[in-house]
């Protein structure tokens, strides 16, 4: 047996730690022993029970944002799988057998599994992962920066492998949590100068402190009309559309990344009039993981920054924590919360 951080029922904030059955891996599949696993936007819409996650059947084990160590390994995996290997796994698993998948882009296919929603997840002392999902970490990076990699993988996607955030580009990246932060960093990687825009209000303090301990410019004032080429919506505000489209050059490029829990109405007449390239980013790719990874490795200590470690005996108020803000005991703001699972 081992703890876990589950889904009780469909009722709000009915999330719990509880134990569950430690499996052992079938044909093609590996165990891994989770070192961290973060929590995100999913899991908190699963605790809040929003409409668009009643999908996700009670007495499944949340988490997709993870770091570990491979302990059991089943038939038919490669031999470079071995136990004692540490591996981050991918969020999402294509069918392998369609159109979509064959054209490198498993996370958008119809018949996908989403680790810690459709199938049980991280937030345990051990998770059953697809081998091919499986991307091996670089000994150089210390577990609180490898347990970004998912999130990181997305903000990566959407600057780079999408965005094409490039050397001498001006890059507004708006929404200051995880995936924002973390696209404007790979927008930096790449040679962009890069602006995060935030809002005013009580965290706006310690957001411009953090953004200066990262190296980064943020502010909470629209930049000047056309003077953007790149800007990376994060934040879900469909208000932040329009202010996209009316701050890049005749020929931008917006990248919606967030989800929004309202249908955005944004101006599209003055997109076309300006010819500005609409390009949505969705999850990421096996080599977004394995760019970000190279990413990170001159970031290493990224994870003293964005990610606060809670024990798994206090997942259920860190997953609140995630859901409804707060800050870390020192006072900084909240960006990611990652759980420790607990050893025998």
């Amino acid at each position: 047996m081992m703890q876990a951080l589950v889904r009780i029922s469909h009722a709000p904030r009915n999330v719990g730690v509880v134990d569950v059955c430690e499996r052992q891996p079938g044909p093609g599949e590996v165990r891994v022993a989770v070192s961290l696993c973060g929590l995100c936007g999913s899991d908190a819409h699963v605790y809040r029970a929003d409409a668009g996650y009643k999908w996700v059947a009670p007495a499944t084990v949340l988490g997709h944002e993870a770091v570990g160590v491979i302990t059991a390994v089943g038939s038919g995996t490669p031999d470079w799988l071995i136990a004692g290997l540490r591996v981050v796994p991918m969020s999402l698993a294509g069918c392998g057998a369609c159109s979509i998948c064959a054209r490198g882009l498993p996370q958008v296919c119809p018949q996908r599994r989403t680790l810690g929603l459709s199938v049980p997840g991280a937030a345990a002392g051990s998770c059953i992962v697809p081998w091919h999902c499986l991307v091996p970490v670089p000994d150089a990076l210390p577990d609180a920066t490898a347990v970004l990699t998912e999130p990181a993988s997305v903000a990566w996607r959407a600057a780079v492998s999408i965005g094409s955030a490039g050397q001498g580009d001006r890059v507004v990246v708006s929404g200051t949590g995880a995936i924002g932060l973390l696209a404007a960093l790979a927008a930096q990687h790449q040679g962009a100068d890069v602006t995060v825009l935030g809002r005013a209000g009580p965290s706006a303090a310690a957001k411009m402190a953090l953004a200066d301990r990262l190296g980064l410019s943020i502010t909470s004032s629209r930049p000047a009309p056309q003077s953007v080429d790149l800007w990376i919506e994060a934040s879900g505000s469909p208000a932040q559309l329009d202010a996209g489209i009316e701050a890049l050059r005749p020929g931008g490029r917006l990248i919606p990344v967030a989800l929004y829990a309202q249908h955005p109405n944004f101006d599209i007449n003055r997109a076309v009039r300006k010819e500005i390239t609409v390009l949505f980013s969705y999850a990421s790719t096996r080599t977004d993981y394995e760019q970000t990874l190279q990413f990170l490795i001159s970031r290493q200590l990224l994870g003293e920054e964005l990610v606060s470690v809670f024990p798994m005996s206090e997942a259920t108020e860190a997953l609140r924590l995630t859901a409804e803000g707060g800050r870390t005991p020192d006072g900084r703001p909240l960006i990611k919360v990652a759980i420790a699972p607990a050893r025998p």
